[in-house]
């Protein structure tokens, strides 16, 4: 991994933006941008300040020897893993230990040592459930990996709930959670009993929710945009007028302002888009691609804390941008800097035109 990559890469995970960077560093965020893209590489001057900043050493930043401790992280999560699946939480709670003291930036270890925490005997120790707590919300605090903050997310709903009988801190993580997947915010707020009486109305407001999201889910996975089931022998255009489907369900549940539904629909007319340039159909990709732009500015504009005004979804929350992370805009950039497929379109005005606004908005 070059320097420019793990500068983005360690400034990602400290969740800052490349003008914060620049800020401390006291350089342009343009400055900032060329390092990332791997256009220019940074002042020799300016190493110890970025390897002080982020908690590395002048090795890692440089790309030296990280293969060697990827191979010991992942050695580290398999015999960990073993542990668990061998219920020996003692020994597991050990190997976890040493495996953090040894790799402490690496959250899948932090995750694990969480786990072996509140696991078999070793949850009867007070201790150790604070500790565990403590762990899964540095992972909130500072990962940006989305899997890894969901499965923190869910554990601290569980550990609150089933451990320390605080139902009211349990319920402000469960709703935290999206609703259209298997540990549903939903689900978790009905398995602690969580909700009383007087809530049916949002209850029944939240299953629509979820279960839009899940039939949306379901019709992109039937659509198959990548083509990976060599068994479904659905057109382009059949693929595409599913997806069409899905767009036309969220708008018509979660209404004109889907708040954080725009990045589904940001995703969809994206991929719609490319289903298009591989039918060879550009001025409909094109079209599909200024959708998914105006979507994706949508997601990162909406504000925290909103809730949906449709009637079917009327004051239910909309979910945060923490559980993504990332912006909308930032990841169609992304793609186009990095997927050859949108190569085609590079002397298109209009589509020059998405990435000269794109570029505006980083």
């Amino acid at each position: 991994m070059s320097i420019g990559q793990n500068i983005k890469r360690l400034r990602r995970n400290a969740d800052m933006t490349q003008e914060e960077l620049a800020e401390i560093l006291s350089i342009s965020p343009q400055a900032v941008s060329r390092w990332e893209t791997d256009a220019t590489t940074p002042d020799i001057s300016l190493i110890p300040a970025i390897v002080n900043l982020f908690g590395v050493t002048s090795d890692e930043l440089l790309g030296i020897n990280t293969a060697h401790v990827e191979e010991q992280a992942a050695d580290y999560k398999k015999r960990i893993s073993s542990l668990y699946s061998e219920n020996r939480y003692g020994e597991m709670l050990a190997l976890a230990r040493e495996a953090v003291k040894t790799i402490p930036n690496n959250f899948q270890l932090v995750g694990q040592l969480a786990l072996a925490l509140t696991s078999g005997e070793n949850a009867l120790n007070e201790e150790n459930i604070n500790e565990a707590i403590k762990h899964y919300k540095m992972i909130l605090e500072k990962c940006v990996d989305n899997i890894l903050r969901f499965n923190a997310t869910v554990a601290l709903c569980r550990i609150f709930a089933e451990k320390k009988g605080d139902k009211e801190q349990a319920l402000v993580y469960a709703k935290q959670l999206p609703k259209g997947v298997a540990q549903t915010s939903f689900y978790l707020i009905d398995l602690f009993g969580l909700r009383d009486d007087s809530e049916k109305e949002e209850s029944y407001r939240m299953s629509i929710e979820m279960y839009a999201k899940i039939l949306t889910d379901t019709i992109y996975r039937l659509a198959d945009p990548n083509d990976t089931n060599p068994k479904n022998r659905l057109s382009r255009e059949q693929r595409i007028a599913m997806l069409e489907t899905a767009i036309h369900i969220i708008k018509m549940v979660f209404g004109d302002d889907p708040l954080s539904e725009n990045m589904e629909l940001y995703e969809l007319n994206r991929v719609i888009g490319c289903l298009w340039l591989l039918d060879g159909n550009q001025e409909n990709a094109i079209q599909s691609f200024e959708q998914a732009y105006r979507y994706a500015v949508a997601f990162d504009e909406y504000k925290d804390g909103s809730q949906y005004s449709s009637l079917l979804l009327s004051g239910i929350d909309c979910d945060d941008h923490n559980l993504w992370n990332r912006s909308a805009v930032q990841d169609f950039a992304d793609r186009i800097q990095n997927q050859n497929r949108y190569h085609e379109l590079k002397n298109d005005q209009r589509f020059c035109t998405i990435i000269e606004s794109i570029k505006v908005r980083l």
